[in-house]
């Protein structure tokens, strides 16, 4: 099995306000049939956003990119952001599945409060599904809070 990760993050600035362009591609090829936890899936908040995660699609070969503008928040550890996923599955595990390919997107805030002893960190985010195969089931808005402590 090949495995492909690339991310490229690009600062820019527009009327004196920072902003960055985050792009992460994710890609998987095999010529071997994979037990279904080996096969690629697409349709988390780690894969396309904009999906409840409930319901994937999942195959021996496949890909997802993800794209997100920031806008860091002035000096205060905290980032605006807006992002657009798009993944696609191949294979003969793609057979059983009600499509092959997901794009979604999404918005949230992530930030951290750091302290001398311990750092705590938040990302909040809403998303939405831009295109879907039909009787593919997930919710109309996804919305979601991680935080993380560290110590």
């Amino acid at each position: 099995m090949a495995v492909l990760d690339a991310n490229l993050s690009i600062p820019f600035a527009i009327a004196s306000q920072n902003f960055r362009y985050v792009t992460t591609f994710h890609g998987q090829y095999t010529n071997n049939l994979l037990f279904y936890i080996d096969d690629l899936t697409i349709g988390s908040r780690y894969t396309v956003r904009g999906f409840d995660g409930e319901t994937m699609l999942a195959a021996e070969k496949g890909f997802y990119w993800r794209n997100e503008l920031q806008w860091p928040v002035f000096q205060t550890g905290q980032t605006l952001y807006a992002g657009v996923d798009y993944g696609r599955v191949f294979g003969p595990n793609t057979a059983i599945l009600a499509g092959t390919q997901l794009a979604g997107a999404v918005i949230g805030i992530r930030g951290g409060i750091p302290a001398k002893y311990a750092g705590f960190s938040y990302d909040l985010f809403a998303g939405t599904p831009i295109y879907k195969p039909a009787g593919f089931p997930t919710s109309r808005v996804t919305v979601g809070a991680q935080a993380t402590m560290q110590f």
